[in-house]
């Protein structure tokens, strides 16, 4: 029997599903940061693999590791070495992006799988787990494996080493990589022998937050401490060993007194960002809001038609409106996994300004308080706008719902854009936008800001 394997793309996906119903698929992942393969015969999936990549609690919640979500081979196609190739070629990928170990779950009943496990040299460990949308518990064991993971990148490590030495003298060394992904890496390492964290960037365009690091210096906005900044790489602080900081959490977006810090960041940055000489060299996300896109929409989004020729027939109305509230600078990338937190919670800062550009303050409201709970959501605007209200002894209401009213339809637009822009598969982030483009709320507010 001739045997291939082939990573799972959109239309591999749905035959899997055809074959072995909604509730693999499910197990199936497909975005960044993850890898699912098939084993192919004659064009039909006979097994499968997904797996997945996330943080690991704290207090090592920088370090990420890979998760074997489902692993299946047809019965007749067992005992043929599927399973151990499909998990081998796994382990290569987890690697190959830096990662410490690789595990997985599997319940009682799959004893046949133990022997497979234990060759390929995983340690096993009984474990109940918790079933909620059945109420029931189910007995099994996890595996896991630490892994050794190579530096498959030697250029990457000698192109670091090269540009720092241009600015300074002191050494990098010991590099272990933590992710790498669309030409910017991320390397533990040790600079000048202290415990650093480096990262390069292999594409001039994600070279801008080197510049972003240089412009929040230079204006008095809080960073993590960075050591040397060069042409192609940044060497930063390394948080995990900080004895005054620590990364964020998933429980940070229910903390009230982190959501108040987070308000003091977000607020001096809005503040500070609003006058620099370098406001208008950034990127604005809804200038990528083109009647080449609105028409690359059309294209790809029939259905919401009626939707994208109004936006096109009032194009020039539309794109003006874009540009009338005052900008300053925006993070644009809120998420729990990109900002650092004081150990006593009196102050919390972002990292990570890939993304960050000009826009509207309230759009990273937007963004901020879409992942918080309700309290920490309201802690944070009245924070924000106690400390407003106290600068400028007046309120941002008027500003905000011209603001709104933009954002509430350039934003949808703007991530249907991204959506459907350089990405093979869908985004699940996308689909409430996709839904209200097709469903005409979306038309309905455009119609309401334009006429």
């Amino acid at each position: 029997m001739k045997i291939s394997y082939q990573e799972i793309n959109a239309n591999l996906l749905e035959n899997i599903a055809i074959k072995y119903g909604e509730v693999a698929k499910n197990h199936i992942h497909t975005e960044d940061d993850s890898y699912s393969l098939a084993a192919m015969h004659d064009d039909v999936p006979i097994g499968f693999i997904s797996t997945y990549t996330r943080n690991l609690d704290a207090p090592i919640g920088e370090e990420r590791d890979a998760y074997i979500d489902i692993i299946e081979v047809d019965d007749a196609c067992k005992r043929m070495g599927i399973a151990t190739e499909l998990v081998k070629r796994t382990e290569a990928w987890a690697m190959k992006n830096g990662l410490l170990q690789i595990r997985a779950w599997s319940s009682q009943d799959k004893t046949e799988a133990i022997p497979m496990w234990r060759n390929l040299g995983y340690g096993l460990c009984p474990a109940k787990i918790w079933l909620e949308r059945h109420n029931i518990a189910v007995d099994g064991y996890y595996v896991v494996k630490q892994l050794n993971p190579i530096n498959p990148y030697p250029h990457v490590t000698k192109c670091i080493k090269q540009d720092l030495q241009e600015i300074s003298p002191r050494a990098i060394h010991d590099f272990r990589l933590i992710r790498a992904k669309g030409g910017v890496y991320v390397y533990k390492c040790r600079y000048d022998n202290i415990p650093a964290v480096v990262k390069h960037f292999e594409n001039e365009d994600d070279r801008r937050e080197l510049l972003n690091y240089r412009i929040l210096a230079q204006h008095g906005i809080p960073t993590i401490k960075t050591y040397a900044i060069g042409k192609t790489s940044l060497v930063m602080e390394d948080i995990s060993v900080s004895e005054d900081w620590r990364l964020g959490v998933a429980e940070d977006l229910t903390d009230v007194d982190v959501a108040k810090s987070l308000a003091h960041w977000y607020f001096k940055f809005h503040e500070n960002g609003a006058n620099i000489s370098e406001l208008d060299t950034l990127f604005f996300e809804f200038a990528q809001i083109t009647v080449e896109n609105l028409q690359m929409l059309l294209k790809n989004l029939p259905e919401a038609q009626a939707m994208f020729d109004f936006l096109l027939v009032h194009y020039d109305k539309f794109h003006k409106m874009i540009f009338q509230p005052a900008f300053t600078m925006t993070y644009n990338d809120f998420y729990w996994s990109n900002f650092v937190v004081r150990k006593d919670k009196k102050a919390a800062m972002m990292f990570d300004y890939n993304l960050m550009g000009k826009g509207y303050r309230l759009s990273d409201f937007r963004n901020v308080c879409w992942s918080m709970s309700d309290e920490a959501k309201k802690t944070f605007q009245d924070e924000y706008h106690r400390q407003y209200i106290e600068k400028h002894n007046n309120t941002r209401t008027e500003a905000e719902k011209l603001e709104t009213r933009i954002d509430d339809v350039a934003g949808p637009v703007y991530a249907l854009i991204v959506a459907y822009t350089g990405k093979e598969n869908f985004p699940n982030w996308a689909e409430g936008h996709k839904k209200e483009a097709v469903d005409g709320s979306l038309l309905s507010k455009a119609k309401q800001l334009l006429l």
